[in-house]
């Protein structure tokens, strides 16, 4: 009976359980898949790693799991708030993610993407050529353009690489405090802790959310925030949908308080179709893709594995959550 379960995340099965099942085969780790919740007392016998996707575990699959003697929960991927996070420490055990250092390439040039998107006006540009529509519009260029980074973490920070590199100007604020040799490495010319956001969204051209969600940070950005942007302005969001007071943020949309935004995920999701945010002409929008890379998936793959033989073998996980 294999040591290791893998919860599939409906819906959202590839790439991650065949780069899974491939770092698994590659050091020769044996695991079985469980995609739904018919008989866990017998699915779960003799496991003793969980691997769940996404971590969209449920109670009633972590009590099948504490019951068997699971001895981590081992999720495959970085945010924790779909995740029953307090249930999986009460009934004693270990949980450990897969940190935002493994998807920061790809959440950097996804808000890269969004950024030329935006300021070379995609959308209208592809209208325009359809209706046979020539030489507009007149988009903006980079170079000397305010990037406001909200959080430079591991995805902000290869932001702030990639858009300096374009000449931008990099501004950031963040929860914690960022070693000052790190702000030089990465360009920052001002950084600040959270009390600086007023200031970094009156002041940035482009705004480009990269915070965790929790307590703190849920509807950071909300309508009075939304309100200190500059016209000229455009909002990005790469990170979790409820940093972003979803009603606020189509009214100042609809009204073009600032000039649009980049949104790759949502208050609620799967989206509804009458979501106004995707009828908008001044918003991209795109699935909830932006960790959706290949390269995302081999290293959190990889991670997991580790992780596996390394409980395995009586050895202490890498990345494991704390209790709160």
């Amino acid at each position: 009976m294999p040591d290791v379960l893998y919860i599939v995340q409906r819906g959202n099965v590839e790439p991650w359980l065949t780069d899974f099942r491939d770092a698994a085969k590659a050091v020769g780790l044996d695991f079985a898949v469980l995609d739904d919740e018919a008989d866990l007392e017998r699915k779960f016998a003799g496991v003793s790693v969980v691997v769940d996707q996404g971590g969209h575990g449920t109670k009633t699959m972590i009590d099948a799991g504490a019951a068997a003697g699971v001895r981590l929960w081992q999720v495959l991927g970085t945010g924790l708030d779909h995740t029953e996070v307090e249930h999986i420490h009460s009934r004693g055990i270990p949980l450990a993610n897969t940190p935002g250092q493994f998807s920061a390439i790809a959440l950097a040039e996804h808000a890269l993407y969004f950024i030329l998107a935006l300021a070379k006006r995609s959308r209208e540009a592809e209208r325009n050529c359809h209706a046979g529509v020539m030489y507009a519009p007149v988009s903006d260029e980079l170079s000397g353009q305010a990037l406001g980074i909200v959080g430079l973490g591991a995805s902000g920070g290869e932001l702030a690489r990639r858009a300096g590199v374009l000449g931008m100007r990099i501004q950031a604020v963040d929860i914690a405090q960022v070693p000052g040799e790190r702000l030089v490495e990465l360009g920052v010319e001002t950084f600040a802790d959270l009390d600086g956001l007023d200031d970094l969204m009156r002041t940035s051209d482009y705004v480009s959310l990269h915070l965790p969600l929790n307590a703190q940070t849920r509807h950071i950005i909300d309508a009075r925030r939304l309100g200190l942007l500059k016209s000229s302005a455009y909002l990005l969001n790469v990170a979790r949908g409820r940093l972003v007071d979803e009603d606020a943020l189509v009214e100042a949309l609809s009204r073009r308080a600032f000039a649009g935004a980049g949104i790759d995920v949502f208050g609620q999701e799967p989206l509804s179709p009458d979501n106004p945010l995707l009828h908008l002409d001044n918003v991209v929008v795109t699935p909830h893709t932006a960790g959706v890379t290949r390269g995302t998936s081999r290293r959190r793959s990889q991670v997991c594995v580790e992780n596996a033989k390394r409980v395995l073998a009586g050895e202490a996980p890498r990345f494991e959550v704390a209790p709160a």
